[in-house]
């Protein structure tokens, strides 16, 4: 049912997006800036971060399921809901501090918040597990989205969710059960990811030191 709210919400967002034009006027005005960042194709540069921006957005209700499933398969769903809880929140409810915008900008910056706290939940188990809890993989991904969003407002995101899990995960006696899975029984599932696999239209990605100009 979360789902499906979700996808409604982003469904309208996209429409809205088509119509308005909005979200592509500004990546225009960015347009110099972000190449300095991120490498993106010569035709139809616009046309290409939207459609990333839509996969990104679009791939949080995937997201969300696929952790469910492997948590509760895993036996740690007792664990992961509060995470799970708190990323739709973000969707349905996003915190009044957020910029004014809407559409689908607006969802950009919900989107950033879910994907980065099931990061940084993954981040803590590579810590101190020295294997990831959660089968995703979208670092690559929000750091592109970093550069989109600007280091002021992605920096403010990334704190509040780095606040936020820290709260959630000092809970360490509900993930003992976690710390008992067998060796590689989470990497198994490592199934979402920004690659050319799972996201075709992968034309995006972030500048290395040595293609600066």
């Amino acid at each position: 049912m979360v789902a499906a709210l979700i996808r409604d919400k982003i469904s309208a967002a996209v429409r809205a997006e088509q119509r308005t034009g909005q979200l592509g006027r500004r990546l225009e005005q960015l347009l110099p800036e972000l190449r300095q960042t991120l490498v993106l194709p010569e035709k139809a540069p616009i046309a290409n971060l939207l459609t990333f921006i839509t996969e990104y957005v679009e791939s949080v209700p995937g997201s969300l399921l696929l952790v469910t499933a492997v948590s509760k398969h895993l036996g740690f769903y007792d664990y992961a809901s509060p995470f799970l809880e708190l990323a739709e929140e973000y969707f349905l409810h996003p915190p009044q501090d957020l910029p004014a915008d809407d559409g689908l900008e607006a969802l950009l910056d919900e989107a950033f918040l879910a994907h980065r706290l099931l990061e940084e939940v993954n981040d803590h188990h590579i810590r101190h597990l020295q294997r990831p809890l959660l089968p995703i993989d979208m670092t690559e991904a929000n750091v592109i989205v970093h550069h989109l969003l600007g280091d002021e407002l992605a920096n403010k995101l990334d704190l509040r969710v780095h606040e936020t899990a820290a709260r959630l995960l000092e809970r360490e006696y509900v993930w003992e059960r976690v710390r008992a899975l067998p060796a590689g029984a989470a990497e198994t599932t490592q199934l979402l990811k920004y690659n050319k696999q799972t996201w075709p239209s992968r034309r995006i990605r972030l500048r290395l030191a040595s293609e600066a100009s």
